[in-house]
């Protein structure tokens, strides 16, 4: 998929553009509605890509330096200050939520291993790994 070119979408349009995103969003009922939206949406690299910015916010939030994230997930400094920005550069109110979520322990040894290919998260073993990350 090719770039957007922000600057080059009227600020009316963006809004529209990116509420009607957030209500599909706010529409889905289960974590299953969620996995299958973003899979489905999301190439396997673009769900990478997202779901590295959890890993930094959990390093960040675990004290490593810089230097560590950057060697640990092959990722570059402005990724890591913009993660940090996420985290720490809003309301106090806000940060201490999205501290709240990312310092939540995921079993991954005991998620529910994932047997039959009926979803489009099964349609590559990029995703079953998200899938099973992501399974209850």
């Amino acid at each position: 998929m090719p770039k957007v070119k922000i600057h080059a979408i009227k600020p009316k349009e963006k809004y529209q553009i990116i509420g009607d995103f957030f209500e599909i969003i706010s529409e889905l009922k289960s974590k299953k509605e969620v996995i299958d939206f973003f899979v489905g949406l999301l190439t396997p690299s673009e769900a990478i890509m997202m779901a590295r910015r959890i890993q930094i916010g959990k390093l960040i939030l675990q004290g490593k330096s810089y230097e560590e994230i950057r060697k640990k997930l092959k990722v570059g400094f402005h990724t890591i200050t913009k993660t940090e920005e996420w985290i720490h550069g809003n309301e106090e109110k806000y940060s201490q939520w999205i501290e709240k979520c990312l310092t939540k322990n995921i079993d991954v040894k005991n998620s529910k291993s994932i047997q039959s290919y009926g979803s489009l998260l099964d349609k590559y073993p990029g995703h079953r790994l998200l899938k099973n990350l992501l399974s209850d």
